[in-house]
């Protein structure tokens, strides 16, 4: 039986996307694969974390994301590197120095120790051949799958005070539109995650009804999407948006923005919005108490998050890891 290695980054407590989505693949191929994993270790350093990933090589070893100086230990091995997004590289508060560093050890090396890099969409594969001019036929788009956890959830009508939900608070999600949106309505903004003083600040200034949670659990993530009205992720950038198609698989429609990722990912069911504009964005909430208008996002949306079923992801990866399995060059 084919034989995998999972690579990922030290085990934690909040913060694990990344686990969440491939753990879900390996128990989709537990049967079908053999599957070992290995986390990094937080008190060892990068290189002694890179010499023990060689320890734990397999038929084919895939590496998750975040830790791609890893695939520098698996030289010579048959490696696929996960990359996510470029986020971190594109928005690093470091030195040009440091950014240059980080550059050459995260990415230009351990690019050329794989054989093949999966994307998480076709917005963050042009990023990839942008930047490092990666073979494009060693580059394989593979969505983020759905957990199962997220379960329709029927709405059975719409509000006059609708419920606004928005996961994350990081200044690429856009809160502060969102709440500029909301100013002198009747908007209820409920927020996962930590605020910045502005925002916290403007919501205060504005009386605008809100909660604040973080550190939730997926149960309590999806409890949140059934309590909503509508998920506002009209993000400034993002590699892919997982929320996006979280909401829609429970029923709850979508705004989000018309540029990068995100346009990709709505493919047509969401409700796309310039998330610099805070009129457009108001206007789109407002849209949504029609009933019909409401219902028929829904639909859309049910039927945009079935591409991203948890099953269909981890076949790609097994037809991938196959194919790999069985090149000789």
């Amino acid at each position: 039986m084919l034989s995998v290695t999972f690579y990922y980054r030290e085990p934690r407590k909040t913060g694990f996307s990344i686990e969440g989505i491939f753990q879900l693949v390996e128990k989709c191929l537990k049967n079908k694969i053999t599957i070992d994993s290995f986390y990094c270790n937080p008190d060892l350093y990068r290189i002694q974390n890179t010499l023990n990933a060689r320890k734990y090589s397999s038929n084919i070893n895939h590496i998750t994301g975040d830790v791609q100086f890893l695939a520098m230990g698996l030289l010579g091995k048959k490696t696929i590197l996960t990359i996510h997004d470029f986020g971190f590289y594109e928005n690093s508060p470091h030195s040009k120095f440091i950014k240059a560093i980080y550059k050459f050890f995260w990415y230009y090396l351990p690019l050329k120790c794989v054989n093949y890099v999966t994307v998480i969409s076709e917005y963050t594969k042009e990023k990839l051949l942008t930047y490092y001019n990666f073979p494009e036929n060693r580059i394989k788009v593979i969505y983020n799958p759905v957990k199962p956890i997220f379960k329709f959830s029927k709405k059975e009508n719409t509000n006059n005070n609708p419920t606004i939900l928005i996961l994350g608070a990081a200044k690429n999600k856009n809160l502060i539109n969102l709440i500029e949106a909301s100013k002198n309505t009747n908007f209820f903004i409920d927020i996962v995650g930590w605020p910045g003083e502005k925002e916290l600040e403007k919501l205060n200034n504005y009386s605008i009804s809100h909660s604040i949670t973080n550190g939730l659990t997926d149960e309590e993530v999806y409890k949140k999407y059934i309590d909503c009205d509508i998920l506002y992720f009209a993000s400034l950038d993002e590699g892919f948006g997982m929320p996006i198609i979280e909401a829609q698989a429970v029923g709850r429609p979508v705004i989000t923005s018309n540029i990068g990722s995100m346009k990709e990912i709505g493919n047509g069911s969401a409700i796309l919005v310039d998330p610099y504009k805070p009129d457009e964005i108001k206007n789109a909430i407002l849209s949504l108490s029609n009933k019909e208008f409401y219902d028929e996002t829904v639909a859309k949306g049910i039927k945009n998050a079935a591409r991203f079923n948890y099953e269909l992801i981890a076949e790609q990866y097994l037809n991938l890891y196959r194919e790999l399995a069985a090149d000789n060059t």
